[in-house]
């Protein structure tokens, strides 16, 4: 009886380290519109944290999912976009977009939520969104797009389904100009909400 009784316990322990673990796995990614994002990223070696994760609708319909990582996770613009160091930028799209429609969607929405001073000083950099493309026509449903800054260089890079596409874009405020795109004050606020650490919502 005392075997049964021990080996009943051991079940019930084995029970409860599987749904510790079950629960944990839960928490290490996000799902938003059926597309995941890890609770990290590691980029330049460095390990990042996922700041938030949501909808944006930036082509005035539900274009992309969007995730931010950051070193250390923040619930402002202010310092999400002044945070020192490495930075992530990572989105798919939930809908098919010419190329040229998305950069200049991203370019609009950078002129909407900078002032116009700083705009001016980074003209040469926004202007680079334009051809980060390429010559692809389209971006396609489900395709990944992911932005990194690396500090060292002040180098901003753009990778499309694993694949680095257009020229490093140079300048250490072209990104927290880029983030605004997606936190800055004229964006719905519910996008803004789920990527400083709010729920990813829709």
């Amino acid at each position: 009886m005392r075997f049964i009784a021990s080996l009943a316990s051991l079940r019930g322990v084995a029970a409860a380290v599987a749904l510790v673990a079950v629960s944990v796995g839960a928490r290490a990614e996000v799902e938003v519109e059926g597309f995941k994002f890890a609770d990290t990223a590691t980029v330049q070696g460095q390990v990042l944290q996922l700041n938030g994760a949501g909808v944006s609708s930036i082509l005035s319909t539900k274009s992309t999912v969007v995730a931010i990582y950051l070193p250390r996770k923040h619930t402002t613009m202010d310092g999400a976009t002044g945070e020192k160091g490495v930075k992530r930028i990572h989105f798919f799209m939930i809908r098919e977009v010419s190329a040229r429609d998305l950069s200049n969607a991203m370019l609009d929405r950078i002129r909407q939520n900078v002032p116009t001073a700083e705009f001016s000083a980074n003209i040469v950099a926004t202007s680079q969104l334009g051809t980060v493309f390429g010559n692809r026509k389209r971006v396609n449903k489900g395709d990944e797009i992911v932005v990194d800054y690396y500090p060292a260089t002040k180098l901003t890079e753009f990778t499309l389904n694993g694949q680095r596409v257009g020229d490093a874009i140079q300048g250490e405020t072209f990104f927290p100009m880029l983030m605004k795109v997606w936190i800055g004050p004229k964006v719905r606020g519910s996008t803004r909400d789920a990527l400083l650490g709010g729920k990813a919502t829709d």
